[in-house]
């Protein structure tokens, strides 16, 4: 017999608990409770009778990036011991429901091939694809089933609101919260308070965004993936010139590698925490690629490691190059090269150089050696940067505008590396112009895959992606 627990549910989120509904968008800012309400609501209803719940992101490379871990605490919380909680799935030991949890980006056949959904949580809304709502909704088709989508808008025309709200289905329930359903019920600390009202005061368009859960962008202020797509290009890089490594130093480490041809590869090392193993280093690897190309360049974020990086620029005197990217520049170079101690270093102008690594994307002046399955991990960073517009200065400084300052929504380490590598491409790789789009020199160079090449089929992506 089940024991009785008491789970608070805010009285706004009551309407989750009627059956008139077929579609849920639950929306807001930050702190609204969106996802821990109806993460409450899912364990509630997997204890009530059996349901088979799948958990869905439109990007889900791993189990750790999905709703697992939230719904796992929260069955930890509630001392809920009839959940049997395992790395990669929740189950309840009474009533047989089961939690899966599954990625939406180019996974076609593996969503068309669920079965018997009850409840389908699709967290991150905001950043699901027109094409990925077209697959699923069909796909959620056991009667009585409903689909719940929880977002903080980020474009005006995001397309999971525009469905549900804009123009509307047939059966949908709104839930529109902001952080005042929290303060309500005294469910905010002070220190969230305390950032709420920063952000009111100095960042004012952020906090509409954050906080309100209004949108912040236009299209024109995010990577689109038909611009990341629009320069793969599936020939060879028959890898003859010099190599620029880029490297994001931190808990782990991510790189990328290019030259004059294209980028054609990338990679992350697990932290020694992660990887558990006696002895391991991840900047083995690292030295591994300085090996296999001898005349290879490595540039490296100077901030994230302070230890290792600086212990292989000492091992490779002249290879390793340090990157300065928070500074910016009073001068009108983007990059700036000084030689300290018999040590290279480069200072770039993080949000003007960001600005020219999109800029030469959107233009199709840069190349992604191989086809789009090879790179979604990759360009998943890349699409969690926007910019927005900030004030610099107050009304008396002779300083006083606005910037544009690029920012992340989620990882970005694999285009940061990008970023780090293309500054060294700048300085190590002669000729850049002859990185151009593929329907040029390229079309000389081996092909790098066997059988017919297409131009990758982006119907599924929608009119705008908003990553």
């Amino acid at each position: 017999m089940q024991t009785l627990k008491k789970i608070l549910i805010p009285t706004e989120f009551k309407r989750l608990f009627d059956n008139d509904w077929r579609e849920a968008a639950v929306y807001g800012g930050r702190y609204g409770l969106k996802s821990h309400t109806v993460g409450r609501y899912l364990i509630i209803q997997a204890r009530l009778k059996k349901v088979r719940i799948a958990c869905f992101r439109e990007f889900q490379n791993s189990i750790a990036e999905s709703s697992h871990q939230l719904l796992a605490d929260l069955i930890k919380q509630y001392g809920l011991t009839d959940f049997e909680v395992t790395n990669n799935s929740i189950t309840n030991k009474v009533t047989g429901s089961d939690f899966f949890f599954k990625g939406l980006w180019n996974n076609e056949q593996g969503v068309k091939s669920i079965e018997g959904i009850d409840i389908a949580w699709i967290e991150e809304a905001q950043t699901i694809t027109k094409g990925s709502l077209e697959i699923l909704t069909p796909t959620i088709r056991k009667p009585g089933s409903k689909l719940i989508y929880t977002y903080n808008r980020l474009l005006p025309n995001d397309p999971v609101h525009e469905r549900l709200i804009v123009e509307g289905r047939p059966n949908v329930l709104a839930i529109h919260v902001n952080y005042d359903v929290a303060e309500k019920y005294g469910w905010l600390p002070d220190v969230i308070k305390q950032e709420i009202e920063d952000d009111r005061l100095r960042r004012p368009t952020l906090y509409k965004q954050k906080w309100l859960g209004e949108p912040l962008i236009s299209a024109n202020d995010i990577m689109q993936i038909e611009a990341l797509i629009n320069c793969l290009n599936p020939e060879v890089n028959e890898q003859n010139d010099r190599i620029i490594i880029g490297l994001d130093t931190g808990h782990d480490l991510h790189y990328v590698l290019m030259n004059k041809q294209g980028t054609f590869h990338y990679g992350y090392c697990e932290s020694p925490q992660e990887n558990g193993t006696a002895g391991y280093d991840p900047y083995d690897t690292i030295e591994d690629l300085l090996k296999r190309y001898p005349r290879s360049i490595l540039i490296a974020d100077q901030g994230g490691d302070l230890i290792g990086i600086r212990k292989l620029q000492q091992k490779y005197k002249g290879r390793v190059v340090l990157c300065w990217s928070n500074k910016e520049s009073k001068t009108q170079n983007l990059i700036q090269w000084k030689d300290e101690d018999g040590d290279q270093k480069v200072f770039i102008d993080r949000n003007r150089f960001i600005q020219q690594c999109v800029d030469e994307i959107k233009e199709k002046r840069m190349v992604f050696n191989g086809k789009l399955d090879d790179w979604q991990p990759f360009f998943k960073h890349a699409l969690n940067i926007y910019r927005v517009k900030e004030i610099t200065g107050d009304e008396n400084d002779p300083q006083y505008g606005w910037k544009w300052i690029w920012k992340r929504k989620g990882a970005d380490h694999l285009w940061m590396a990008y970023v780090y590598a293309r500054a060294g491409l700048d300085k190590y790789a002669q000729d850049l112009a002859t990185i151009v789009h593929h329907d040029s020199v390229l079309s000389s160079i081996p092909r790098a895959f066997n059988g017919e090449i297409t131009t990758p089929d982006t119907s599924y992506l929608g009119e705008q992606y908003n990553g």
